[in-house]
């Protein structure tokens, strides 16, 4: 039985490829060292970028500038910062060096929204899109990312299909607790979208792509 929450990133990525993208994703644009990707079950992709590749098999682009065409593709997975609120104007220590991050979390957000943008541009209709993100606390504040991703997407013409939640094991936090103002967040998320060609409308209670017709014009994407 495939289960929306489990402590296994392998398991979840592996459960995503089962239920929506059989032939495995096609692309890849935070590759890193596509520790994501193993050859007994979870295929490579068939594009591979990063902004700072790791090897001459990986090709060198931004998640929010890629060079493909309008709908090439037929799936994405996206694996991108989720760190914001440093201090200093480039991130630190051991997270921020191996993985990137933002300074602010607004400014980490608007990324996320012109990658959304381009990824709605690459894939075709009816394309996969998988993207894991972290809520995140910045200055005694939350900032629930997953939200902002999901309706963020709707605007860019994706359909939630799926989430998945991987909690963690452990996970590398700083040492002053005694100001803490919020729990920390030991769990991220796998969403999955599906491309369409309109804004979708998503109310309480869900409702099928299908049912998005781009009938009213105002609806429809350019």
């Amino acid at each position: 039985m495939i289960k929306t929450v489990s402590d296994n990133q392998h398991d979840i990525i592996r459960d995503i490829q089962n239920l929506y993208v059989k032939d495995g994703f096609e692309l890849d644009p935070t590759y890193s060292k596509g520790v994501f990707y193993k050859p007994e079950d979870i295929k490579e992709p068939t594009h591979k970028y990063d902004l700072f590749p790791r090897n001459d098999s990986i090709n060198k682009a931004s998640a929010d500038n890629l060079p493909f065409e309008d709908g090439s593709l037929k799936s994405i997975m996206f694996d991108p910062p989720f760190m914001a609120g440093f201090t200093k104007p480039k991130p630190t220590g051991v997270m921020g060096t191996r993985f990137g991050g933002f300074r602010y979390v607004p400014d980490l957000w608007e990324w996320y929204d012109r990658c959304l943008k381009e990824f709605g541009r690459i894939l075709d209709k009816g394309g996969i899109l998988t993207f894991k993100c972290q809520d995140t606390v910045s200055s005694g504040k939350n900032w629930f990312s997953h939200s902002y991703v999901m309706n963020r997407a709707l605007e860019h013409g994706f359909y939630p299909r799926d989430m998945f939640v991987l909690t963690a094991k452990s996970r590398m936090i700083g040492h002053n607790h005694k100001n803490q103002k919020h729990a920390r967040k030991f769990h991220s998320y796998f969403w999955v979208f599906e491309k369409t060609n309109c804004k979708v409308n998503y109310d309480i209670v869900g409702i099928d792509p299908s049912e998005n017709t781009c009938a009213n014009s105002k609806n429809r994407l350019s």
